[in-house]
């Protein structure tokens, strides 16, 4: 069940993940999958349960036709408050999505090793743990109300299901004084009577347990007849040739809790061989420009051609395998440094002199080699033996994963923000290499790495508001003038 979730999860676009709604069914969904045994197990007892009432039944029925009707309407009260319970705790379940939501995040935060160092270096104890009490503070109300809501709800069922079970004994009393049943079977219809109840109960208590799992199971269902909502649109089947150029037309792209685009009607393009720089300040659109640009994200409008096809007429995965993306937002996957190279090329095996290179290209194979048992070392300290990386390692390290890759296409998003001044000048000259052999899109705040890019788009508030090489922009006097000459100053006496 959980395979199959996950295969639902990773197939959805990039952009599921920015919607709250998906975030809250995808967390109903995981419990639902905990559920498939627990209604199975249900179901059996159910099963179970009714074959021991219908013997009873029998019994009863054999010892007076009128005791079955009565004993049923005895333990329906029961019956009822059960199921009411369980629907009631099923809604305050549904309800409840976002605050356990949040209090898996406050666990997160205050038990692993990630925010440690900040949570202390700030004093963020007090606040986390007064973040945490205030939502527990308010999940132990709901539950409380629950509580009381639910001991009401069967207490009432239990009065009524009491004073009709001593109707039913009231009955047998008059059928045995009546002469209608003889003692013996008075006493034996005591029992069965007790029988019965207990019978009932276990069938109550597992639908009861049945139907609120079938809910959370529901959940699921749902969750993965809901994916193919968030799945991209119908793709093509077309092989995309070597890559000659890229274009964008109009594109526009929207994020869903926000009223103005991110990206707005930028047309660009993108030639073989170039080096290509986004520049533009914090918020400008450049990264969600290149992700548009990657075939990450999907614009609202506007068309992405490669080679002069439009993308959505190309099959995805084969497109996808010509463009390797350094993100800037990058993750820290927790296996060995080799791992973490070689998953820049996860259809093939790459060999170790390829990674190495690739690592070499980075300005990471000296600090690898360095590590104590070098491209084998664990990078995550919860493992035995694992180490830490600095946030500039670890950016040598995703780096060196893009050049493994080597495709057509390499977009690489801040790549050298975290580096030192000779790491960050060893990668820009593995990148210029590339001029004239492969394409290169590069995103940085840092003009000087990009002076001599064959094209430089300069982005302001999702726009594309200047283009040209550098010499060009400088002449044109506008934002990219004005950026390049205050960064200029930090590094003058004047």
């Amino acid at each position: 069940m959980q395979r199959h979730l996950y295969e639902a999860t990773t197939r959805v676009r990039l952009e599921s993940f920015d919607q709250d709604t998906f975030s809250d069914e995808m967390e109903r969904a995981w419990r639902g999958c905990d559920s498939t045994t627990l209604v199975v197990q249900a179901a059996i007892n159910l099963l179970a349960g009714v074959v021991s009432l219908l013997a009873v039944a029998a019994a009863v029925v054999v010892i007076h036709p009128l005791l079955l009707p009565a004993l049923f309407l005895a333990t329906a009260p029961s019956a009822w408050a059960a199921l009411r319970a369980g629907h009631l705790q099923y809604q305050t379940y549904l309800a409840g999505t976002v605050r356990r939501r949040r209090l898996w995040l406050l666990n997160h935060l205050m038990a692993v090793r990630q925010p440690a160092a900040e949570l202390r270096s700030y004093g963020l104890r007090g606040f986390l743990l007064g973040q945490y009490d205030r939502v527990m503070t308010a999940e132990t109300a709901i539950q409380l109300r629950l509580a009381r809501r639910v001991t009401v709800t069967t207490s009432v069922g239990a009065a009524i299901g009491g004073v009709a079970t001593a109707a039913v004994y009231l009955l047998l009393g008059l059928l045995l004084v009546d002469g209608r049943i003889p003692l013996s079977a008075a006493a034996t219809g005591v029992i069965a009577v007790q029988a019965a109840q207990r019978a009932l109960s276990t069938v109550t208590f597992q639908v009861d347990r049945l139907y609120a799992e079938g809910r959370h199971f529901r959940d699921y269902t749902g969750f993965m007849e809901r994916a193919d909502e968030y799945l991209p649109p119908p793709a093509g089947d077309r092989a995309p040739g070597p890559f000659e150029s890229l274009s964008l037309e109009g594109v526009t792209l929207t994020y869903p809790d926000r009223d103005t685009p991110a990206v707005d009607g930028v047309s660009l393009r993108v030639r073989a061989g170039q080096m290509v720089a986004f520049a533009g300040e914090n918020g400008s659109g450049k990264s969600t420009l290149a992700a548009v640009v990657a075939g990450l994200r999907t614009p609202d409008a506007g068309v992405v051609r490669w080679n002069g096809v439009p993308t959505t007429d190309l099959d995805p995965e084969l497109l996808r395998a010509r463009i390797g993306v350094v993100s800037q937002e990058f993750y820290k996957w927790p296996f060995s440094a080799a791992t973490n190279i070689a998953m820049g090329d996860i259809d093939h095996t790459p060999q170790q002199p390829r990674i190495e290179a690739a690592a070499t290209k980075a300005v990471a194979h000296d600090m690898i080699v360095d590590l104590p048992h070098g491209y084998s070392t664990m990078l995550d300290r919860a493992f035995a033996q694992g180490q830490d990386l600095s946030g500039g390692q670890w950016q040598r390290v995703t780096a060196a994963r893009g050049f493994l890759r080597d495709t057509d296409l390499l977009i690489m998003d801040e790549p050298s923000s975290a580096l030192d001044a000779p790491a960050e000048a060893a990668l820009f000259d593995a990148v210029r290499a590339r001029r004239g052999v492969k394409t290169t899109v590069l995103i940085t705040h840092r003009l000087a790495n990009i002076r001599h890019a064959d094209v430089i788009y300069v982005m302001h508030e999702g726009r594309l508001v200047e283009q040209g090489t550098h010499e060009d922009l400088i002449a044109a006097a506008g934002l990219y003038a004005t950026w390049f000459r205050l960064q200029k100053l930090g590094y003058s006496d004047d």
